[in-house]
């Protein structure tokens, strides 16, 4: 039996996560949620994730700057991070580029095409 990837969901919406927790533990992956930079923070330590999915507009930190932090980190600068947002995809593409980010995805493709997405972009990554 393969070990599932494990993915850190960051937003800052309840419903959100908790809907991207269900599509994705279905689809396969080890599932974490924070919704605050400090929770995210503590859930980084607990178990290093694979793969980062972060939401743009947080109230503490955009997921941006999150990102380049997260790039420059020795034990995270390996570790794919996918933005995710509500943004017009070639701003969200422009912002991911900028950042360093490993890739993008749109809240507004609805969950089973954010889970699909999020398994072609760590096929490409990861393999």
């Amino acid at each position: 039996m393969t070990e599932k990837l494990r993915i850190l969901v960051l937003d800052d919406s309840e419903i959100v996560l908790n809907m991207m927790a269900l599509a994705l533990s279905e689809s396969g992956f080890d599932v974490a949620t924070a919704n605050s930079l400090v929770e995210f923070e503590q859930r980084l330590k607990e178990q290093p994730p694979q793969i980062i999915l972060t939401d743009i507009q947080m109230p503490d930190i955009s997921g941006d700057d999150i990102c380049r932090v997260l790039k420059k980190k020795l034990e995270t600068g390996s570790t794919p991070v996918l933005l995710f947002s509500t943004m017009e995809e070639s701003e969200l593409a422009d912002l991911a580029e900028r950042s360093g980010a490993d890739g993008f995805v749109s809240k507004s493709a609805g969950p089973e095409e954010i889970v699909k997405r999020i398994h072609e972009l760590t096929e490409e990554m990861l393999f």
